[in-house]
């Protein structure tokens, strides 16, 4: 009797899930009450070549089609699949859910996600029912369900699957003011039902977990110009409930934490947050932004933390030439290993410096460098000290300039782009000879666009170099690539074509040449209706006695039907 309950409240919902979407219940009577739309395609292609294994079959066909039902403005999408190899039937709200709203009200329904701060509930998919309110200035928040299937162990599967206890999940969140202006308090509270699957027989990498959170989250705009966001959190994480308990007098805060967090020998207590401050006056900006995250900080409520981590970025930015010329600049210092229980320490410093200068409506120039250094220092396990003679830094750097420039008129525009890129490696350490991983890659490129809109006709072709050296190689690759497009009888008939030429260098040997063309022709007989003929040859040639080269030909004809 439940499981046929079950059934009809996913039915229903089936009828109410919005997809993903909110529901308007303050328009519902204003939608249309049915619409179905979509699109069904069919296509069949052909496919030789001269591998000695290819990488498909000489004929397939595939039928698919993206309908979506429309019931008072709520959408249900489907799509399905059919080919010789493949027929499958899919929908994307196989989790149903639904977040009608009303005015300053919204409801979540069955399978949803919320996010109220980034250290406590943060995305984390759930089953169950949640609110969000905002009346006025004052914020609410409420979530209430399932975070985990259980998933009992199987010592018949054929693969092993780590088994899982149901977990449950419950925040609440109160705050007040404006979307530039305002404070939020998070309460977050999972836990593990450790009664829903049977103890695993290897209980040490599974357990029934308990974890309780408390955080804040503000922004404030100060002055007009000055803005301070604000993100903190304190998670207590129990690891394992059958862990032997603690005294009530080793407890902190007991009347709190015994009501909201199981605390036992395996509870942890640890902290993660940001703050970051802005200023902007006229021309000149500057952000600070500072985040530490301790070492295995986590929640129930997010999906993962990069933890282990303590990061400080300064950027400035200005403009000068009335706006003609933007700097942008960051200075960032990152290091880990927080609580110096590790042997080795990651310290690392970005730096980035960009330009843009517009001298006129036709001209662009921008330009871009950036440095990172990595200093990995590892210490002596019993005296901890540093072990200089175990050091290693690592230097990437990057450096990009490209410059644009428009011209023509209404009816035909020019477009010359010149562009190059250089991008460099250097490691020092006991582990590295000096040079040997070292790298280097310079990738200059030229392209040319014309487009005349009158004939509607495009020409674009375009040639790109990359010289790439390390202590052990040197490649040389260069190409030169060519297109046109052209629309024709009222844009019913579109034609394009495009070829390329490709050459490469291996230690100053000659490695192959490639050949790519591809030739497509679309046409609309009428309005929904789409017709397909797409031709593409690739043709590989190797200078290489272990390389062998090889040809590709495949065409493809496709039809689609938009309802």
């Amino acid at each position: 009797m439940i499981g046929n309950i079950r059934y009809v409240i996913y039915f229903c919902l089936t009828l109410l899930s919005a997809g993903g979407l909110a529901q308007d219940l303050a328009n519902i009577g204003k939608e249309n009450p049915l619409n179905f739309s979509g699109n069904v395609g069919l296509s069949l292609n052909t496919y030789s070549t001269t591998r000695e294994a290819p990488s498909r079959d000489p004929f397939f066909w595939t039928v698919s089609g993206s309908p979506t039902l429309t019931v008072y403005g709520i959408t249900m999408p489907f799509n399905f699949v059919l080919s010789q190899k493949q027929q499958s039937f899919r929908q994307p709200f196989n989790r149903f859910g639904v977040s009608p709203h009303y005015k300053w009200l919204q409801l979540h329904l069955g399978y949803r996600s919320m996010n109220f701060s980034k250290y406590s509930l943060n995305g984390h998919s759930f089953s169950g029912v949640g609110a969000e309110a905002k009346p006025g200035n004052f914020r609410f928040g409420l979530m209430h369900g399932r975070l985990l299937k259980a998933i009992p162990y199987d010592s018949l599967a054929d693969f092993p699957i780590q088994p899982t206890y149901k977990r449950k999940g419950f925040s609440a969140k109160a705050g007040y003011g404006t979307t530039s202006n305002y404070v939020d308090l998070v309460l977050f509270r999972g836990w593990d039902d450790q009664y829903s699957i049977e103890r695993p027989l290897d209980s040490a990498m599974v357990n029934p977990q308990d974890n309780l959170v408390l955080a804040i989250k503000s922004k404030q705009r100060i002055f007009k110009r000055l803005s301070l966001d604000v993100d903190f959190g304190i998670s207590g994480w129990t690891s394992n409930l059958y862990a032997r308990g603690i005294p009530r007098e080793d407890i902190p805060l007991p009347g709190l934490t015994n009501n909201l967090l199981k605390v036992n020998y395996s509870t942890q207590v640890l902290k993660a947050g940001m703050a970051s401050l802005a200023y902007t006056f006229r021309v000149l900006s500057l952000t600070a932004k500072y985040e530490r995250i301790d070492p295995d900080y986590k929640t129930m409520g997010a999906y993962y933390f990069n933890t282990d981590m303590e990061n400080f970025t300064i950027s400035p930015g200005w403009s000068m030439l009335k706006n003609k010329l933007r700097v942008n600049t960051s200075i960032g210092i990152q290091k880990n290993n927080l609580f110096e229980d590790k042997i080795n320490q990651t310290k690392r410093r970005i730096n980035s410096f960009r330009v843009n200068y517009a001298p006129m409506q036709k001209l662009n120039v921008s330009s871009s460098f950036t440095n990172y250094q990595t200093r990995q220092i590892r210490y002596d396990y019993l005296k901890r000290d540093v072990l200089d003679s175990m050091m290693l830094e690592q230097y990437a750097r990057n450096f990009s300039v490209g410059v644009n420039y428009n011209f023509g008129d209404k009816v035909q525009r020019y477009t010359l782009s010149l562009n190059n890129a250089i991008q460099s490696f250097a490691q020092e350490g006991f582990y590295s000879f000096v040079g040997a991983n070292d790298s280097r890659s310079i990738s200059p490129s030229l392209s040319f666009r014309l487009n005349n809109r009158e004939k509607k006709i495009s020409v674009n072709t375009s040639i790109n170099v990359n010289d790439f050296r390390n202590a052990m190689t040197n490649a040389f690759n260069w190409g030169i690539n060519a297109g046109i497009n052209k629309k024709i009888t009222g844009d019913k008939w579109s034609l394009s074509g495009n070829t390329g030429f490709y050459r490469t260098k291996l230690n100053g040997e000659p490695g192959g040449n490639t050949i790519r063309m591809r030739t497509s022709v679309h046409f609309i007989p009428a309005e929904k209706h789409t017709l397909g003929l797409n031709l593409n040859l690739l043709l590989r040639k190797s200078f290489n006695t272990r390389v062998k080269g090889f040809m590709e030909f495949m065409t493809t004809v496709n039809y689609n039907y938009r309802f």
